[in-house]
Parts: C-alpha cells; structure tokens; sequence
C-alpha cells in the first residue's frame, strides 16, 4: 500500500501498528531515513497544534520566542524538566485540597481536557485514593497516575488512556510476533505477582496491557484483586523522606490512614505465604499454558523463586512472553535472577525494554547484543550535562537522555529525564534493525553524584523559572 508522508503522519500520531500493517517484522525493519522524517514532520504538527493550546508551554515558548518547529533540535529548549509533574506546592496534599491540584493540572493539559477537569467536583474528596477514583470517572479520557515519589513528592502524570492504547499496540506485536492484523494468541493468559488495579504509573500501563493483549479480561489473574492504596504509597514516600532528613517526629498521620497502613503492612507481612499459594494455583490451572507475565525485575525475580522453592520449573509455554522495565533504580540486582525467571516460568527470554512514566510510547527495546533501540514513537536527544544543549545526532555521544513523545495526545510530550546514556546514531547494530540505539549501560546522575542531579536546561534558565512560577500560581 502506497500511502502520502501526511497519512504516514497521521499514523505514527495516531496508530503506529497500522503504519506498518500490524506487523512485528516491518516495525523493526523501518529504514532511518523514513523514521527521521517522519518523526519530524509529527513533531512539527504537535507542536503547531499545542504551541498556544497548552498554558505552560505558551509560557515556556513565548519566553524562548519560538513558534515554529523547523528541525528536531527546536523541540530542545521546550522540553520539560522532571520536576514540572510535582510543582505543585506538596502542603495541597496534606490538606486534600484536590480542587487547587486539579487547577494545576489543568495548565498541563489541552484546553478541552481542562474544562473536563474543571467541571469535577474534588472537593469533598479525602485522600488520593478517593480523588484518582473520582477522576477516572468524570474524565474518561483521562488517565491520570502518579510516581513512586522516592523524594517523598509524587509527581502526578495527566496521561490520555488513549496514548496507553496506542503504546500498548506496539507491544502486542512483540508478545503475538504480529504478522498482520489476526490475532496469533487467542488464549493467551497473564500472571500478575501484585495487585489488579491501582495509580501508580507502572499498574496504569500494566492495565492497558492486559485489555489490550489479552481475549478477555477474566485471563488477567492478579495475586491480589483489590487496588493498591496510593495514599499508603505516598506516606511510605512521605516517611522515606523524613527519616532521611531526620525529621520523622514530625510527620503526621491521620487514624485513617494509619488504618490504611496497618492493613498494608498485614498484607506485606503475609506476602510470603500467599504468593506461594498464588503460584501453586495458577501453575496448575495454567500449566503448559502461554502466558504474559510483565512487571519490573524484584517483582518477576521475587515470583520465580517463590516458585523454584517449590520445585516448580518450566511452568508455562516456551512461547511465553515475560516484559520487564525500569532498570535496578539504585538497587544492585542479584546475579542470576534472568535465568531463575527463565527456569521458573519456562519462556525462552526475557524482553527488556528501557522506558519512562512520564513518556509512555518511548518503550525502547534490548536486542540480543545488549543495546536498547529506539522506538519511532520517541524522539530521543542527548544533551550535554553541563549546557542543556543537544549533543550532536553523530557519531558516539554520551550525555543526558530526553525524549519527545509523539504519543502524547491530550499533554506536551517533551521530557528530560536524569538518566546518562551513550547513544550510537551511525553504526548499524549487529543486530541487523536499522534504528538508532543506546550502546552499554544506562546510569542515573543521581547515583553518579551522590544523590544530587541538577538538569540543565537549554532554555534559559529564566524562562523555566517562570514556567514554573506560572504552574505553581493557581488561579486561572
């Protein structure tokens, strides 16, 4: 099928699996040269169409004087920094005032998102838990999570669950190995060492998974059916950052949180014993069975040896798909641990992927000579740690990792994350896939310097001042 560079556009924007027929083959195959211009020609039109339709970019792009996108690099001086999720002032959580959040989030967002946001009525809500399950149901398209918060701020992501369906598209053709629009896998089940529902950024993408990949939902088997408080998450957060700062005797918890907690921990405690039950029961209702099994390495390593303490080897399907992303956040990941998924569940590999909460689209896959390839949903840049301005698109370049997600919909997807990567943007990969890649291992700038990331941004350092300023006054 002959298709015009606009509908090719339109189909990166909108449907990527289509722009190369549902097939898992020609999605690996697209030639550099077809990437790159399509990726620029989408980042063109998200921005002509968001430029003065998004207040905090209006802001940051009147400030840099820019209004129009002529090459990939424009988008630099417009990417965000991380810490524009978690600007609002933390004391509205500790008062549950959600009407002054949801003001804030609405200079994130698309003006017909905001008006949606606007028209809810949080008020009464008392606690996160609470306010996510009214959001979701007053703004269907909306799809709003939050992360972990190791600085004991969550940062609150205003996603689309429409750009979670179109990423997670992408992934079905690697579970399936898609070769056209039928679906390969019509009984294919999934296994979740964790809880069915909850907001944390990782669960939200992990739900849109199971609708997306599985036949029916009644195949999605969770060791734990009920949603995972994220008001409980936010005070372990909340407590993590005051035991760091020593200021632990200060921290107040509400009877019904404490509550809350309390019922978390029993669950914790007794974690253990019922994870080993879970198992025992799914390896016999699914034995032999091909399974999708995603989440981030302790949870799938935790999985695979309450099951290898069992005698349990070679469970599922060689045919099996087991995901993992995120990498170790800090944490030193045990020797081994691949290969006791591998023995526990039976699947032939793991597929690893390098991704982000904040750009849900960019999942960049690891090859079998160890580098990650970029999606085609992603732009990615490296930018010099000490400048903010992009490194060159040649060559052998190390530096900050940002990205553009062409995938974001309802929001900017411009993001800078704290990452250090070494990106080869000439030399094919052995591999054989024609995409630019990230060559060795990826380490935080966090864990580099000791705990302190300062990004740098190309946009003077004024603008992003004021970005912020304008995100953090709430009136409208």
């Amino acid at each position: 099928m002959t298709r015009t560079i606009d509908e090719k556009v339109e189909l990166l924007l909108t449907d990527p699996v289509a722009l190369v027929e549902h097939s898992y083959e020609k999605w690996n195959q697209l030639p550099r040269d077809e990437v790159d211009a399509l990726q620029l020609a989408a980042a063109k039109r998200r921005f002509a169409e968001m430029r003065d339709r998004i207040p905090v970019l209006k802001k940051l792009a009147d400030a840099e004087a820019i209004d129009r996108v002529e090459q990939v690099e424009d988008l630099v001086p417009l990417l965000f920094e991380h810490t524009v999720f978690k600007s609002y002032p933390p004391s509205l959580l500790e008062k549950n005032n959600f009407t002054a959040i949801n003001k804030w989030l609405c200079k994130l967002v698309i003006p017909e998102i905001a008006e949606a946001i606007q028209a809810v009525d949080v008020s009464g809500c008392q606690g996160l838990d609470e306010w996510f399950e009214t959001m979701d149901e007053a703004v269907p398209q909306l799809c709003i999570s939050h992360t972990s918060g190791t600085s004991g701020t969550l940062s609150f992501l205003p996603l689309s669950n429409r750009e979670f369906e179109k990423a997670v598209k992408v992934r079905r053709l690697y579970a399936w190995r898609m070769n056209g629009p039928e679906t390969p896998a019509p009984d294919m089940h999934s296994v979740y060492p964790y809880y069915r529902k909850g907001y944390l950024s990782h669960m939200r993408g992990n739900m849109a998974i199971m609708k997306t990949v599985l036949p029916s939902l009644d195949n999605f088997h969770p060791a734990y059916p009920a949603t995972l408080s994220s008001d409980v998450l936010h005070l372990g957060a909340k407590v993590r950052a005051a035991h760091a700062k020593g200021t632990l005797d200060r921290l107040v918890i509400s009877p019904e949180l404490m509550a809350k907690k309390k019922a978390f921990d029993q669950l914790q405690a007794d974690m253990p014993g019922h994870l080993a039950a879970f198992f025992e029961e799914m390896t016999a209702r699914l034995k032999g069975k091909v399974v999708y099994i995603g989440g981030t390495w302790n949870l799938l390593h935790n999985m695979a040896k309450a099951g290898l303490e069992r005698g349990l080897e070679g469970v599922f399907h060689p045919d099996s798909f087991i995901a993992t992303t995120g990498g170790a956040k800090g944490v030193v990941q045990p020797q081994g641990w691949r290969e006791d998924v591998l023995r526990f569940t039976g699947a032939r590999k793991i597929f690893e992927t390098y991704a982000m909460s904040e750009t849900p689209s960019g999942s960049h896959a690891l090859c079998e000579h160890g580098n990650y390839h970029f999606s085609h949903t992603a732009i990615p840049f490296v930018l010099d740690p000490e400048t903010g301005k992009a490194l060159p698109r040649k060559g052998r370049q190390t530096g900050r990792a940002a990205f553009f997600d062409l995938g974001a919909d309802l929001r900017w997807g411009g993001f800078i994350t704290g990452d250090e990567i070494t990106v080869e943007w000439d030399k094919p990969c052995a591999c054989g896939r024609p995409s630019r890649y990230v060559e060795g291992a990826i380490q935080r700038y966090s864990d580099k310097n000791g705990g302190d990331d300062k990004i740098t941004c190309a946009a003077s350092e004024q603008s992003h001042r004021e970005a912020m300023d304008f995100l953090n006054t709430l009136e409208l």
